[in-house]
């Protein structure tokens, strides 16, 4: 009897490990995912795969899902999606991807690969479709801006992109940009810069960067004009010169809008144009302006006041200079030199040399 129970107790312990190896067996022949769905980040219009391993697939369907669209993509190798960027292959393995050619902003999300078993077994990854920046011209500030000295001024950049774009601003050829007039900074963040009491100094090229990350950063220039009514200086107001020489006289001018400049004779009330008698020339810088006259082979019609004028919308500037006669200078260096030496030849004492030079150089200019 006890034989019989010991076999019986032998013969169930048996029975379920055979059960429990049996069970084990079946569990791994049931699909299982082998690894996860990555999370991928791409820049948009590149293309991407996302796999779904599956063990044991045996007959199911492997299916992916778009879960921020609601939209079933593919269900093993057919694509449902009428989408043609969207396709599925398989390794011949373990692997089904699905593919996405020109990726676009609206393709990120999440992303789920489901297999039919019952129950449904899924595991999702996540897309990020990051954008590179991009200026919204609409949003931002004209390429060209004026405004009047001393008022104020806020110039606009607005980007667009994913992750959000960051804005610098800086000026042109390493110039500094002035921060409520007490302080100059070499760049400025944020979407608006804003100026303050504008001086003619501000004017000039500003540049707003847009850059979030992802190749490329780009830029927008943005043209500052002020405007202000000229002024002028007038660096020698008396120039002498002698007959049949030539001259120049020159006036040194600021204005913006750029303004119309032009030399006048104020003896005959007459504008100046060049020609054999007459060469004009102006060197710009921006809003400033070199204005030079050269008279040729001056005669005595020639001497008298002349008069520089700049005018521009805003208003206008004259300055007035005078060209007089002077002798021509007296080139006899010889005679003074022989002077010298027959001094010192006739055995004048040196203190009596010394009285004749110092003589010499109070003598007025020129020298007869």
């Amino acid at each position: 009897m006890d034989h019989r129970v010991t076999s019986t107790i032998a013969f169930v312990a048996a029975a379920v490990t055979i059960v429990s190896q049996m069970s084990s067996v079946l569990s791994m022949l049931e699909p299982q995912f082998a690894e996860p769905i990555p999370n991928v980040t791409i820049p948009v219009g590149r293309d991407v795969s996302l796999p779904c391993v599956v063990s044991n697939l045996g007959n199911y369907k492997v299916a992916w899902i778009h879960i921020d669209r609601k939209m079933i993509l593919a269900v093993h190798k057919h694509v449902i999606a009428r989408m043609p960027r969207f396709t599925m292959s398989h390794d011949g393995q373990k692997t089904w991807s699905l593919h996405i050619n020109g990726v676009r902003p609206s393709d990120k999300g999440v992303y789920m690969c489901q297999v039919n078993t019952d129950p449904m077994i899924s595991q999702i990854g996540y897309l990020r479709v990051v954008v590179p920046p991009n200026i919204v011209d609409d949003e931002s500030s004209a390429s060209t801006v004026a405004v009047r000295e001393g008022l104020n001024i806020s110039l606009t950049c607005k980007a667009k992109g994913n992750p959000e774009p960051k804005i610098v601003w800086k000026r042109e050829n390493a110039l500094k940009i002035t921060v409520d007039r007490r302080k100059k900074v070499e760049k400025q963040h944020g979407n608006v810069l804003n100026l303050t009491r504008v001086s003619r100094s501000d004017m000039g090229s500003y540049l707003c960067i847009a850059s979030n990350g992802v190749p490329p950063s780009v830029s927008k220039r943005i043209v500052l004009d002020v405007e202000f009514s000229p002024t002028l200086a007038v660096p020698n107001q008396l120039v002498g010169a002698p007959l049949g020489t030539d001259v120049t006289i020159d006036c040194q001018t600021e204005a913006y809008p750029r303004p119309i400049s032009f030399w006048m004779f104020h003896e005959s009330r007459t504008m100046i144009f060049s020609g054999s008698k007459h060469h004009l020339a102006v060197n710009e810088d921006g809003y400033k302006a070199h204005m030079l006259l050269t008279i040729r082979s001056l005669s005595p019609e020639d001497y008298g006041s002349y008069k520089c004028v700049t005018k521009n919308s805003l208003g206008e500037a004259e300055g007035s200079m005078r060209i007089y006669e002077i002798p021509r200078p007296s080139q006899n260096p010889k005679s003074t030199l022989e002077l010298l030496n027959r001094a010192t030849h006739n055995g004048l004492n040196k203190e009596y040399l010394f009285l004749l030079l110092f003589s010499y150089i109070l003598t007025p200019w020129p020298f007869t």
